[in-house]
């Protein structure tokens, strides 16, 4: 047989040599994590105090299949997985297990964490899910566009904006209709800045009422609020807010307070008093993008946590948006 009639034969098999080794690597980096998963892998949570989550943190494959049970050895724990995996396995009580499946299409970091109120230190109830690409195993650090925005405008994350009452000496209130404003913009001249989303979460409420002061010269300064309270509660609907509203009894209301007013049960016990939401004074002065930072990255040296490991950036905003409510309606 010639050389040439051997061709087809050579060819072929040079294409087998290359195929089988990247068929192996795939069955090693994708079908083998998928079809033998991790756990089930127990997870012991006692108070932070001592010493929170058992395991503290957890490593997995893209694709891999991680199942976690979840059990109390003290009082009953509230876990949640997130960011926006929409795990929540409700209480955990002692001597019962929870048990949950899931498996991550990208790399990143994921928290497993307490959201019932359970002592002094609870904020701390925190596990770290790792989830790495063996093909990527760089890790990718995301940043978040907002709050690098308000670094590129030279705003303080953290400057303090105190409450009127610890301003002015006492309480100057200040009372606003959002209900009554939906009619008022349908009279008054509305600039399209007070029509984009964008602007209003750049901008305080306050500035909001300049602006439209400046289309509406006649109108008073009751109606300008007013319009402008309808207009920074507008952006979430209904169900957006009862979610939202669910995420702040969870995870906000012991310090903060029920309402927004800063007099949660845990107010008492935090290195600086908790910010009433509640006090519409000032939050017209608040931007709704400082609030989103604050949120998500903590605020320094007030012992409010970061949440963005915590909640996606659409959860933040609905939370903002919910803030804006207790405020301003």
């Amino acid at each position: 047989m010639s050389l040439s009639a051997n061709r087809p034969f050579r060819v072929v098999l040079l294409i087998y040599a290359a195929l089988i080794p990247a068929l192996l690597l795939g069955y090693q980096l994708a079908v083998r994590p998928a079809l033998h998963g991790i756990g089930p892998l127990d997870v012991h949570a006692t108070i932070a105090e001592n010493g929170g989550f058992q395991p503290g943190s957890i490593q997995v494959q893209v694709g891999q299949k991680l199942t976690l049970r979840f059990s109390s050895t003290d009082l009953p724990h509230g876990i949640a997985i997130g960011p926006g995996l929409g795990v929540d396995l409700g209480p955990v009580i002692p001597g019962k297990i929870k048990e949950v499946s899931l498996s991550f299409d990208r790399p990143g970091r994921y928290t497993y964490y307490c959201n019932t109120w359970c002592s002094p230190n609870h904020w701390r109830m925190r596990g770290v899910i790792e989830v790495i690409d063996p093909a990527n195993p760089t890790p990718v650090t995301e940043t978040d566009p907002v709050i690098a925005a308000l670094v590129a405008e030279g705003v303080d994350i953290d400057a303090v904006h105190a409450p009127a009452a610890a301003t002015h000496g006492h309480a100057q209130e200040m009372t606003v209709s959002a209900q009554r404003g939906a009619s008022l913009v349908k009279t008054l001249t509305i600039p399209p800045e007070l029509q984009d989303v964008n602007w209003r979460r750049s901008h305080s409420p306050a500035q909001g009422v300049a602006l439209l002061a400046t289309r509406n010269p006649t109108a008073s300064d009751t109606d300008l609020r007013d319009a402008v309270a309808y207009l920074w509660t507008s952006s979430a609907s209904p169900e957006t807010l009862a979610q939202a509203a669910l995420t702040y009894a969870k995870n906000c209301l012991a310090c903060h307070g029920a309402t927004g007013g800063g007099d949660g049960f845990m107010a008492g016990q935090t290195a600086q008093p908790p910010v009433a939401f509640s006090d519409t004074q000032h939050m017209f002065t608040m931007r709704a993008d400082v609030l989103y930072a604050k949120i998500r990255r903590g605020g320094m040296g007030t012992d409010m946590p970061n949440w963005g490991l915590l909640f996606t950036p659409e959860e933040t905003w609905a939370l903002v948006d919910y803030l804006w409510s207790l405020a301003l309606e």
